[in-house]
């Protein structure tokens, strides 16, 4: 072993390879530091990639949920987002059938959670860099349009690293720590649900902030067993009476966690989706009268 080590330190070939280092050294680029909140989204794919994971793309009537969004902004006083309703209507839908929110525990059993807690991507400056952190709207299946989208801008602009909310105080001092720690911290979390429901919610909702010209479809990596990935909307030809129209959909993917969902369930789920995404809520959801004045001042906060 050691003639072999003489021998190709003597090599010209490693000569040469070390003559380019130095030449290269110091041109054309630079170096950062990584951001410690990047261990956030490092901790996200480990704990995604112990997923056996199924994909269902599809689109979404774009037309039908615009008038809906528009009815509900008209009957609130208020203009409701795109994000706000499509979590609501994640929600409810979940709420139909809470075994599309199930978790395997450690002692293989099925838990099904009551509340939806939906935990929703956000764009934030952190440490310098624009990273995706997740904020978990709490019993979003019992919050009204208004309370939800009071609670999602607050999200965006909430100061980080302090008490709760997205990247919260203990937050960012977990994914400070080393990564056998917090690898450590996350054996535990993924064998207790309950444990994991109070960390990352029930289910996911993150959505690709582009526009462009054609299909633009995402696939995300999650550890949620149902997660909602929003596209973008595009224009196609279909046949309404024999003529040819150009009609608006929105991309949609569902990813499952197939080790508790199986195909045809997440097929039937995603038909109640649809239905409810362009036929509405039913009534106009308002907010409880014991949240509404705590409500507004979070939205003026």
């Amino acid at each position: 072993m050691s003639s072999l080590w003489q021998k190709l330190k003597s090599s010209a070939l490693l000569a040469g390879v070390l003559d380019i280092r130095s030449v290269l050294k110091g041109r054309g680029y630079r170096t950062v530091a990584v951001p410690r909140m990047r261990n956030m989204i490092w901790d996200i794919m480990d704990e995604a990639r112990r997923k056996n994971t199924m994909h269902l793309s599809f689109d979404a009537d774009a037309v039908g949920m615009n008038v809906q969004i528009a009815k509900y902004s008209a009957a609130l006083g208020a203009p409701v987002s795109i994000t706000t309703y499509l979590t609501k209507v994640l929600a409810d839908t979940v709420a139909d059938d809470t075994s599309m929110q199930a978790y395997l525990s450690s002692r293989k059993k099925f838990i099904l959670f009551d509340d939806v807690d939906v935990s929703v991507m956000i764009e934030r400056k952190v440490d310098g860099a624009r990273l995706p952190v997740p904020f978990v709207l709490r019993r979003a299946n019992q919050k009204s349009l208004v309370e939800m989208d009071a609670a999602l801008k607050q999200a965006k602009r909430k100061p980080l690293h302090v008490g709760s909310g997205p990247v919260s105080a203990l937050e960012s001092q977990f994914f400070s720590l080393p990564r056998f720690i917090r690898k450590f911290f996350w054996f535990f979390i993924r064998r207790d649900p309950r444990l994991f429901k109070e960390i990352a919610g029930t289910v996911a909702l993150t959505s690709l902030p582009w526009h462009v010209d054609g299909r633009g479809i995402g696939w995300g990596i999650s550890p949620m067993t149902l997660t909602l990935v929003v596209g973008a909307t595009s224009k196609q030809v279909k046949l309404v009476d024999g003529l040819a129209v150009e009609h608006e959909v929105l991309q949609l993917h569902i990813e499952a966690d197939h080790d508790v969902i199986d195909a045809a369930p997440m097929a039937r789920f995603v038909v109640r989706f649809k239905a409810r995404l362009v036929g509405g809520l039913g009534e106009v959801p308002l907010p409880n009268p014991a949240t509404a004045t705590a409500t507004a001042t979070a939205s003026e906060a």
